[in-house]
């Protein structure tokens, strides 16, 4: 879906790019855990808790069936973009000339559903169909409006799956559960290839086929036909006013293959090797009252597996005559050196009444890139999301709702540190020695709705 899985407007931090960073971690499955900032590990009493805590099954009583929509709707915007030292005239250059523009995505749509049943009294089963994270970013492609075209002017993510899950209930205390992921994951990158002024103007080695891309419209498509991960779960209630919950989420080996346009011609084959990194999410559920309770959660996530980030392209017969491997371009790398984040996450829930259900949620995601390896293709900053949402219950149907305000906590700013960017702008080939500032900030509204019904 749009980091759902959107790393937000974090697309921001210059400019556009596939949208993964805090992408993995999902904004929300199903509007109830959704409406609670996703502080549902201790709780998870729905067909979504082989996501959340595949252990929480076991509270579910007879034959149920969930299914929805969420929306996200990304607001980026970028200003201040300059970049020093360069020789390009069409770039500007100084603070006086500095540029400002706004993405063009549209909104995301990410449907869910999930079904959960009692296999006897101590064992449960569930199975869901969900999005867990991802996002469509795209801006301007023409470079005179948006120069950061050059690095990439439009990008997505996703990765879909079905996750089957098994709980058991030990005890009146504690539940143990068992899951796996067995998902398909898709991605694209589109930017303007950029050779740089002073090297097409010179007469140094820029081969006369390179000069001919410059300007070109270049396009990776990747996808993983099949990936799989697994999850485990734990839930226990030491008192009645207080459970614990606890989920791990495996390491997801994730092979891309997929092909390099030029123009809309198919010019090479590409690969990538990106995992996604597993988690620990653990949380408590304190009911003082039985109309009321409160959730803290704590996610873990292991970011720092990704340390470099390298495609090996092979080139194919093509119209053009593109021999990529003659112009050195055996593969892309750029370095990431990524840092492992915490996410605090809180929820609430208030019983109105046999009818209504009052529930708000709030969540921290800090991001795991560094400013010196930060780029359009991977764009993130610190985020806060605020969220609310009421639940609307007719005996065995149930209507969920949520509704969701994501922030950049503050506008993040580069200003001539990220080796990634400064490469991108110095052009292709002997690269000038130029240094990219830009200020990013926007904001990401999200909805969505969920019907249950207990048979």
């Amino acid at each position: 879906m749009k980091k759902q899985i959107l790393c937000l407007a974090t697309a921001l931090a210059l400019g556009a790019g596939t949208a993964y960073a805090g992408c993995v971690d999902t904004f929300g499955i199903g509007a109830k855990a959704t409406s609670m900032g996703g502080a549902y590990s201790a709780y998870a009493d729905d067909p979504f808790a082989v996501y959340y805590n595949v252990a929480g099954l076991t509270q579910i009583k007879r034959p149920t069936i969930a299914g929805g929509l969420h929306m996200i709707d990304p607001t980026i915007k970028l200003k201040d973009f300059y970049i020093e030292g360069s020789s390009n005239p069409d770039f500007p250059r100084s603070k006086n000339e500095a540029m400002r523009f706004s993405d063009t995505s549209e909104n995301l749509y990410a449907p869910h559903v999930g079904f959960a049943m009692p296999l006897s009294d101590r064992l449960a089963m569930g199975v869901a169909i969900y999005s867990p994270f991802g996002l469509e970013v795209e801006f301007p492609s023409d470079p005179r409006i948006n120069p950061t075209a050059y690095s990439s002017f439009h990008s997505y993510y996703f990765r879909k799956v079905i996750n089957p899950g098994l709980a058991y209930k030990v005890n009146d205390k504690l539940s143990l559960g068992f899951g796996v992921s067995i998902g398909q994951t898709k991605s694209a990158a589109e930017k303007i290839y950029y050779v740089g002024a002073q090297n097409l103007t010179s007469e140094g080695p820029v081969p006369d086929m390179l000069r001919t891309l410059d300007g070109a419209h270049l396009k990776i498509e990747l996808e993983d036909e099949l990936n799989y991960s697994f999850n485990l779960g734990m839930m226990y209630r030491p008192v009645e006013t207080i459970t614990l919950g606890l989920t791990y989420r495996s390491e997801t080996d994730v092979d891309f293959e997929g092909d390099a346009y030029v123009n809309g011609i198919k010019v090479a084959k590409a690969t990538l090797d990106y995992n996604h990194p597993q988690q620990i999410h653990a949380g408590i559920r304190y009911t003082p009252h039985e109309r009321f309770s409160i959730q803290m959660d704590l996610v873990w996530t292991e970011w720092s597996i990704n340390k470099n980030q390298t495609e090996p392209i092979t080139t194919i017969q093509n119209s053009l005559g593109i021999d990529l491997e003659a112009l050195g371009k055996k593969e892309i790398s750029s370095p990431r050196n990524w840092e492992n984040t915490r996410q605090l996450r809180f929820g609430g829930e208030y019983i109105m009444n046999d009818l209504v259900t009052l529930r708000a949620g709030y969540f921290y995601d800090p991001t795991p890139i560094p400013d010196d390896t930060l780029d359009t293709m991977w764009p993130d900053a610190d985020k806060k999301t605020y969220s609310f949402g009421a639940g609307f219950n007719f005996d065995r149907f149930t209507i969920d709702t949520v509704f969701q305000y994501t922030a950049i906590e503050q506008t993040r700013i580069v200003g001539g540190e990220s080796v990634n960017l400064n490469k991108v702008f110095a052009g292709e080939v002997s690269p000038e020695p130029t240094r990219v500032h830009a200020k990013a900030e926007g904001y990401l509204l999200g909805a969505g709705i969920t019907f249950t019904y207990r048979f």
